[in-house]
């Protein structure tokens, strides 16, 4: 019998998507067994609901944030991941993953990269230019290109941000400055080259703007659909009193406020609040504000202040809510907890800790976010017993 084709030349090479040999069908099976597989080691949550996975909207093209390493070897410029177990990059720049307005987008980048000779990071002798290539895309295929590079003022940085400008489809450039020899993919500081400084998507009838460095979702049209079921499960009403953990750009924060509920949402990120508060003005949300913080002091912080949800939502990342976060949250004593979470696994473990401080799991629905990885998301409702 032959082999089975795999759609993607990379493999394996490259290990974005370690799944993409097997049948959608079976991924999605992989991913709902992970998920009762993870709740099942907790008898805590033997009685919760797991509903059936929703697939993605599209089990390809579908990455609408992609984050290239760049770097020279024999072949010339690539642009790509690091092979498994190596500091050696496969070139990626056209992938079967990647939205089309990306790929449409990398081609000319490369042939513009080429042309000028931009010299490109050298981690042992921590020398050259370009570090990173971003491509993000947003509403009606506007595209935002960011550069992570070493220094502001490169020879050939006015020519290079004007050629990429001028791409079709291209809204904005940004170059951020990380000369840090560790992996962290941005440095601190942001530069609009060009063009706008934020990308715009909708989520239902909002309009959400996203700047460089706020975390958005890789897959929004997979992430609404999550949107969508955190509102129908928090069913928010007017005079209800929501908080909104690891808020972002505000996306759940101001659908509940829409619905009604007096929001306040908490972010760490300084970018990701003025993201969110631009976006509450400019979509005429009144009843949400929005904190910059830790969410474990803000918690901590409102249970001083006597405050008495009636709601919390949260989507932490991907090592869960931190034990002092769920502490205050039962302190806080919501009538009822939505939690979108993006690890199976922390999502059981914290839900099986709010089950003994009285809150009890009702159900739980897993989303496909990512096709052709082990990824998968999860929306939890837990009530106070």
């Amino acid at each position: 019998m032959p082999e089975p084709r795999i759609p993607c030349p990379h493999f394996p090479d490259c290990v974005g998507c370690p799944w993409v040999a097997a049948p959608y069908p079976e991924q999605l099976a992989r991913k709902e067994a992970r998920v009762r597989d993870a709740l099942g080691r907790h008898a805590s949550l033997s009685r919760v609901a797991q509903l059936p996975l929703r697939p993605a909207p599209r089990p390809f093209g579908y990455r609408q944030t992609v984050k290239l390493v760049a770097r020279r070897g024999r072949e010339g410029l690539r642009l790509g991941v690091y092979r498994p177990g190596t500091h050696d990059v496969a070139d990626i720049r056209r992938c079967a993953a990647h939205h089309p307005a990306a790929n449409e987008t990398l081609a000319p980048l490369v042939s513009i990269l080429e042309r000028l000779r931009i010299p490109t990071y050298d981690e042992q002798r921590r020398t050259g230019w370009l570090r990173y290539v971003i491509v993000r895309v947003g509403a009606e295929r506007r595209v935002q290109i960011v550069l992570v590079v070493r220094e502001l003022g490169h020879a050939a940085e006015r020519e290079l941000v004007r050629a990429l400008a001028g791409l079709r489809g291209v809204a904005g450039v940004v170059l951020n400055v990380n000369d840090d020899p560790g992996n962290a993919l941005f440095g601190e500081r942001f530069a609009v080259a060009s063009g706008e400084a934020a990308l715009v998507d909708e989520v239902g009838e909002l309009a959400l703007r996203s700047s460089a460095g706020s975390f958005v979702q890789a897959n929004p049209p997979a992430a609404r659909r999550a949107y969508e079921t955190v509102l129908r499960l928090a069913d928010p009403k007017p005079g209800m009193r929501a908080l909104d953990l690891y808020c972002g750009v505000g996306a759940i924060s101001l659908l509940l406020a829409r619905a009604g509920a007096a929001v306040t949402g908490v972010e760490e990120s300084p970018r990701a609040v003025r993201d969110a508060r631009a976006n509450a003005r400019e979509n005429g949300v009144a009843e949400v504000r929005f904190e910059e913080g830790d969410a474990a002091q803000a918690l901590a912080r409102f249970t001083r202040e006597g405050l008495r949800p009636d709601l919390i939502t949260l989507n932490p990342p991907r090592r869960g809510a931190a034990p002092e976060v769920r502490e205050a949250i039962a302190q806080l004593a919501p009538q009822r907890i939505v939690y979108l979470s993006c690890d199976p696994d922390t999502l059981a473990r914290d839900l099986d800790d709010l089950a003994q401080r009285g809150f009890a799991a009702r159900s739980v629905e897993p989303f496909d976010f990512l096709p052709h990885t082990e990824h998968v998301e999860t929306v939890a409702v837990a009530e106070r017993v």
